[in-house]
């Protein structure tokens, strides 16, 4: 079971491009991917080196010219159905700089560092290594943050996340406490408004002791002259300075944070994210596999992240981690998965998930799609009760 995940850069050359590889190489390190299961890969070794079967992720580089460079290779990865990222320095420029067999596609602007791990993030997630949901939770006190959380709602909202802010994600009739539960089971980080009150609130107490107890990671913006805390492993604080709010005042509800303050964030969001992920599917690798080991049943990690539970010829199991609340698409992902390491000895494929903290509407509909979906999903509470039953 071969796996590799190509980074491709093609077109004009780009500055961008070492640094890109780079931030790419650090979050597939943080996520446990094997080096040797990464291939990078330009115009000089694609012919030789690109595998059609294999997840790949191109990014196009821009440029105004007479004739555009590795077209050929553009409608190779097109033919295959790779996915394929313009890349300009002006999204107003996109037309001279792109050539028409990429026009089509929804471009990207790349004009500082601050951009590129949104783009490193887009790259994980259409290689499967980042689930696609991009899922942020605020906690704050109303009293003292307001404007500055509905401000990064907005601002994290414009940059793809789906975020969780209670006045405003929560429909009427919705039981609340348990759809708050719900939609912190479900993030990627924590986005915490470190004020110096917050900790007044039970709920926001009783917010972070769930996000710890579920090894969700929690990005902390520390308001001025406070301190930060430390409520889960995986914890990154960023100080604020009165500089970060320009003319109003942090100690007022209504204080506001500056724009390059709201970028800030978006990046520490999309590098927090995922050592947040790879942290939780680690927690649960680990426990599926102590359950294996406590029955005597061999399990091994493949290098595609999910596990393989090894009962004999004919009866292997494939375990695929999720984090959060499984949907459509994770078992679509899951069944494209599936068919490029099935064989005859694999017998079920399973999506492995924590209800925990999932609304019981929801489990019990995840429970009446195994009646009917080829890939089960399997509660990570009852491994050992599974497991056993297949000895």
């Amino acid at each position: 079971m071969d796996f590799t995940y190509q980074l491709i850069f093609l077109g004009a050359w780009n500055g961008w491009q070492k640094e890109i590889e780079t931030i790419f190489r650090a979050r597939i390190s943080e996520l446990g991917v094997a080096p040797e299961h990464i291939s990078i890969l330009t115009s000089a070794n694609f012919d030789e080196q690109y595998r059609a079967n294999a997840p790949a992720f191109c990014i196009y580089f821009g440029a105004v010219t007479a004739a555009y460079p590795d077209l050929e290779k553009v409608g190779r990865l097109l033919a295959s159905a790779k996915t394929i990222v313009p890349v300009v320095d002006d999204l107003k420029a996109f037309n001279q700089q792109i050539p028409q067999e990429l026009r089509a596609i929804n471009g990207y602007a790349l004009d500082g560092t601050a951009n590129i791990e949104a783009l490193v993030s887009l790259a994980l997630e259409n290689l499967s290594l980042l689930r696609t949901s991009r899922r942020l939770f605020i906690s704050y006190r109303r009293d003292e943050s307001t404007a500055a959380a509905i401000q990064l709602f907005e601002r994290l909202e414009k940059a793809g996340f789906d975020v969780f802010l209670d006045t405003y994600s929560i429909r009427p009739g919705e039981p609340f406490q348990d759809e708050l539960w719900q939609r912190l089971a479900d993030t990627d980080v924590v986005i915490l408004l470190n004020t110096p009150d917050l900790l007044v609130s039970q709920w926001t107490e009783k917010e972070l002791a769930k996000a710890n107890t579920m090894a969700v990671g929690i990005l902390q913006l520390v308001w001025p002259n406070n301190a930060d805390l430390r409520y889960a492993e995986l914890t990154v604080a960023e100080t604020l300075s009165q500089a970060d709010f320009g003319t109003t005042d942090p100690r007022s509800k209504q204080g506001q944070l500056t724009n390059d303050c709201l970028d800030r964030t978006v990046g520490l969001a999309e590098s927090l994210r995922a050592r947040s992920l790879a942290a939780r599917q680690s927690n649960m690798i680990s426990e599926f596999s102590m359950a294996a080991k406590n029955l005597g049943i061999p399990v091994s990690v493949q290098p595609g992240k999910f596990l393989l539970v090894d009962r004999g010829p004919g009866r292997q199991l494939i375990m695929i981690p999720t984090v959060g609340v499984p949907q459509a698409f994770t078992y679509h992902q899951s069944e494209e998965m599936a068919k490029t390491i099935r064989t005859k000895e694999v017998s079920g494929v399973y999506l492995l998930y924590d209800h925990l903290n999932i609304r019981d509407k929801w489990v019990k509909h995840l429970d009446w799609l195994d009646g009917y979906l080829e890939i089960k999903s399997l509660k990570l509470l009852e491994t050992e009760a599974k497991l056993a039953g297949l000895k």
